[in-house]
Parts: structure tokens; C-alpha cells; sequence
């Protein structure tokens, strides 16, 4: 039988969206069922299950193992690349970064954290925005902290190494030529300056969060929108104590919005809207 042909049941279906909605906060549905085929066919060809529904089987019944955490981190969508959605960039370069610079220029210091920063393009724009484009700011102690739940992910990431098609995705050819350099094998290294800005780490948005430093800036694109309403308000409260003060900032993705929650107020911007502490 087929991997593609092999027939899955819908309770089983549910019982295993139930389980990456409890450990990895994913909301998903039966209409989502066309995933179980399109992204966990590697797990179920390394761990040489018989079909989808076999490993589904094995999943549901079984205490969640190795085997469950890779089986959710392929039900994550990884989709990114540099500069993604540019006017969210744009109001980094425009007005973001301007004011911090001017609030944080006694201390000389930034934190900014790119929360599930997939294969490492989100943080490392970030990194060649403020190297390009505010040079007073060398010798500042600038720290970004990439976050993401998947491993795999993280390990691309921290290698710094993307091919072709990967850095053309959002970059200029200056941009490639300036801030990689070019390997033997045809992939880019990002240059270790850019690199040495950003730390990896695993991190799961649902469980408890590592010990960090206050945020001045927090990057949380394109996530919320995969969780319920009540883990999205949780995740929202952390975020709140995680930002430094009420000169911090938070940016969500351009369809995500969070007009329910009042402890934020929300500034609107050309096409970007972001998010601070709202002073009482």
C-alpha cells in the first residue's frame, strides 16, 4: 500500500491534532487532515512505519517520545525568508531603530528577540539592517536571541549557511556579495560578524520560557495565528512582562492583530502596525 493511498481515521486524526495542539500549542482541525500526508511522510519513511495511519496509531498510543516531537515539528510551518513582508522592516529602519537609539544610547546596549525564527532569515535581516544603516550603533553590545521549536530548523540557522535560491529570496546582490561569503559547494556563508549577533535556542512558546533578558525589541510574526484564542492571550501576558518598558516594541505578522487585549496599545504605521506597554 502507498503512503499516499493509505486510508487514516478521523478520530485518530483528532486525537493527534489534540496531541501537538497540548504540547506545541497548534490549533488544528479536520481540515487540516491533508497535512498529515504532505508533511510527515519523512517520519514515516525513517522510522519505517507501514503507512500515515501507522504512525498515527503509534502516536496516539504511545507516551510522547522522540518519535512525537519530530512527528510536531513537521506539522510547524517553516516558512521564511530575508527581509519577509519588507514594510515591517522598513518601519525597523524608519522609526523603530531611530528611537531606540535615542532611548538606549546612555546604556548602549539592545536586546531584541526573534521569536520562532525558523531557519534563521528573520534575525539575520535584522543584524544586516542595523549594520547597513546605523553605523553608530558598532561597539554597542547588541544582542538578538532566535527562538523556535523545531531543532532542525535551528541547526540551518546556526550554521549560517543558505543556498542560492535562499539568500535571492529577499536580498540584493550588494546585499549577497557585502554580507556572505561564497563556499566551494555554491551555498553562502553569512559573514561572522553578522553571525556573532545572534544566539540560537530551542524554545517551545507553550512550555515555561528560559531566563532572558528584557526585550527592547520583540519580532513574533505569523505565529498567534496558529493558536487558540486562550494560548494566544497567555503567550500574549508574557510577552507583555518580557518587553523592558513602555519604549519597547512588539511586532506581530501584517494579519495578526491582538485589538482584544487592552494592557497593549497599538501604533499604526504605514502598513505595519506594532504594539507597547500601554502607560496608565
Amino acid at each position: 500500500m502507498s503512503l499516499e493511498n493509505s486510508p487514516i481515521n478521523q478520530v485518530d486524526v483528532e486525537s493527534f491534532f489534540n496531541l501537538v495542539e497540548k504540547n506545541i500549542g497548534i490549533a488544528l482541525d479536520l481540515s487540516k487532515t491533508y497535512l498529515i500526508q504532505s508533511r510527515l511522510s519523512n517520519v514515516v519513511t525513517e522510522h519505517r512505519f507501514t503507512n500515515h495511519a501507522a504512525l498515527l496509531r503509534f502516536l496516539i498510543t504511545n507516551p510522547v517520545g522522540a518519535i512525537h516531537w519530530q512527528a510536531f515539528e513537521a506539522m510547524t510551518t517553516n516558512e521564511t525568508s530575508f527581509y519577509r513582508d519588507s514594510s515591517p522592516f522598513e518601519v525597523l529602519r524608519k522609526t523603530i531603530f531611530p528611537e531606540l537609539f535615542q532611548k538606549r544610547r546612555e546604556v548602549r546596549e539592545l536586546n531584541i528577540w526573534s521569536a520562532a525564527s525558523s531557519t534563521g532569515q528573520e534575525p539575520f535581516s535584522v543584524a544586516i539592517l542595523l549594520r547597513e544603516h546605523f553605523p553608530e550603533m558598532i561597539g554597542w553590545n547588541i544582542r538578538i536571541l532566535a527562538t523556535d521549536i523545531s531543532e532542525r530548523a535551528l541547526e540551518k540557522a546556526a550554521s549560517g549557511i543558505y543556498n542560492h535560491t535562499e539568500v535571492q529570496r529577499g536580498l540584493t546582490e550588494t546585499q549577497i556579495q557585502r554580507h556572505f561569503k561564497k563556499l566551494p559547494s555554491g551555498h553562502y556563508e553569512i559573514n561572522p560578524e553578522l553571525r556573532s549577533m545572534v544566539q540560537f535556542k530551542q524554545m517551545n512558546l507553550i512550555q515555561d520560557w528560559p531566563l532572558m533578558p528584557k526585550s527592547d525589541l520583540i519580532l513574533i510574526r505569523n505565529v498567534l495565528i496558529y493558536f487558540n484564542q486562550n494560548t494566544k492571550a497567555k503567550i500574549l501576558k508574557r510577552l507583555y512582562s518580557q518587553l523592558s518598558d513602555a519604549s519597547s516594541y512588539l511586532i506581530l505578522g501584517s494579519s495578526e492583530s491582538i485589538l482584544f487585549d487592552q494592557t497593549y496599545q497599538i501604533v499604526q504605521l504605514d502598513r505595519v502596525s506594532y504594539y507597547q506597554k500601554k502607560i496608565y
